[in-house]
């Protein structure tokens, strides 16, 4: 990270915005950066971004064999009503799995999309959304966790732009991506009122090892992600059949 540009820090919620395929490609460096150190991350996926495979490259230019995705825990939400469950046991999961391992990274990719869903009235789709803000914020706190969730730029219904706004006002750091052309990265700090590049290198330099203090190793999580999905960039939340809204979480 850039000198100048602020570490993102355990017990905090950060937000990082921009085009979808930049912000994604960010939070896969950080998955990946936690499991080449040995701890174990959670992704919870509100959006059709859910793509384990998307890790097997960056994990790879660490040095890291396939194999090493076993420490990655994940689950796609198909209602903002799963998301909201996936999110109050959490807690429990985490503590579950406390032997092997205390992860230190959440991501949760494009939340809004599970609350902008046609079948939800707008009183319940945004009491869901302040629950899964509050649970962030205390899972954070309780739990020492970073919390970090992506806002794509394309969520443009004004339903999603008032959620969006919403999410702004909760987090405790946003990131705006502005550019990310090769090796070269551009974001804004808004914190600071900052433009600059947050990475020393890319793309391969988004790193939690300085963030926190002390040696928080873990032995290997596994998990049963949905492997056999496609990942799609089509938004989920109205689309889906009842079967899918059944599906079962983490």
């Amino acid at each position: 990270m850039s000198l100048i540009f602020p570490r993102p820090k355990t017990g905090t919620s950060l937000l990082i915005e921009g085009s979808r395929q930049s912000s994604l490609r960010f939070v896969i460096e950080m998955l990946c950066e936690e499991i080449s150190s040995d701890s174990p991350v959670y992704w919870l996926d509100g959006g059709m971004s859910l793509d384990p495979s998307a890790l097997i490259c960056p994990l790879s230019a660490r040095g890291m064999p396939a194999s090493r995705i076993e420490l990655l825990r994940a689950c796609r939400a198909f209602t903002a009503h799963q998301m909201v469950d996936l999110l109050r046991r959490l807690d429990e999961e985490i503590r579950t799995y406390a032997g092997r391992g205390k992860p230190r990274l959440v991501v949760i990719t494009d939340l809004t999309k599970m609350f902008a869903d046609r079948q939800l009235n707008r009183a319940e789709s945004r009491a869901m959304l302040e629950e899964c803000l509050d649970t962030i914020q205390m899972l954070s706190r309780n739990m020492n966790l970073l919390f970090v969730l992506t806002l794509a730029e394309s969520d443009a219904s004004l339903n999603q732009r008032n959620m969006a706004d919403k999410i702004r006002r909760k987090v405790d750091e946003r990131i705006t991506i502005k550019s990310w052309k090769e090796e070269h990265i551009v974001a804004t700090n808004h914190m600071l009122d900052l433009t600059t590049s947050p990475m020393v290198t890319a793309p391969f330099s988004v790193t939690l090892l300085d963030f926190y203090p002390g040696d928080q190793s873990s032995i290997v999580v596994c998990t049963s992600p949905p492997f056999n999905k496609i990942s799609s960039v089509m938004p989920n939340g109205e689309s889906m059949d009842s079967e899918a809204r059944s599906a079962s979480a983490l």
